[in-house]
């Protein structure tokens, strides 16, 4: 039994520092959100909640996909929001709709309110999960700003909380080199026009 659950630790720990695999998970994770959101948005009541939970999902999926950091850190804030706002739920109407009266409604009433029920459970779980990996997804980030990337003045460790594998730019001479990236940089590419200017000038001063 022992060895077995250390084999299982040694296989985890190689995915918790893989920030790649991380992203891949919470990807599915969200996945998984606006499934529970879109099923028990079918329930007859207590559903507002859960469509809340799917916006923020779809927000977070946004953020993932454009790998914008200002759009990371306000999905952050909005997955605290909304864990506290599952609680908050969980408080109110989860009694009520556990003992809910079958004089008072039919069965598939009651049905779709239990399922919306167990939707919220499931949601609210993966919300909790997911918080815990994107925070170790952060310390990723900011681990490899600390020993990879040069470390300036003003610098912002968040900048690398959705895309800390990209690599600083590498500047070399040779053409070949260059060719490919250039476009991308536009005071790079500007660069190698006055550069060619310069060396067309001076040639005519020598002939």
């Amino acid at each position: 039994m022992m060895r077995c659950c250390c084999s299982l630790v040694d296989r985890i720990q190689p995915c918790l520092r893989d920030y790649d695999r991380l992203q891949s998970f919470a990807v599915v994770l969200i996945y998984i959100q606006i499934a529970c959101a879109l099923v028990g948005s079918l329930g007859a009541l207590y559903n507002g909640v859960l469509l809340i939970n799917l916006a923020i999902a779809l927000f977070a999926l946004v953020a993932i996909e454009s790998s914008s950091q200002s759009l990371g850190r306000t999905y952050a804030v909005l997955l605290l929001c909304a864990i506290l706002l599952d609680i908050a739920w969980f408080i109110f109407f989860s009694y009520e709709i556990w003992h809910i009266s079958s004089a008072d409604y039919g069965l598939f009433f009651i049905f779709s309110v239990k399922l919306t029920l167990a939707m919220q459970i499931i949601g609210f779980s993966v919300r909790l999960s997911s918080s815990f990996l994107w925070i170790q997804m952060y310390r990723l980030g900011v681990s490899h700003v600390d020993t990879v990337l040069p470390r300036e003045a003003d610098f912002d460790l968040r900048n690398s909380f959705l895309s800390p594998a990209t690599p600083a730019v590498r500047q070399t001479s040779d053409p070949d080199d260059v060719l490919g990236g250039s476009i991308y940089d536009p005071a790079y590419y500007s660069s190698l026009f006055e550069d060619s200017l310069d060396n067309g000038f001076s040639n005519r001063v020598h002939y």
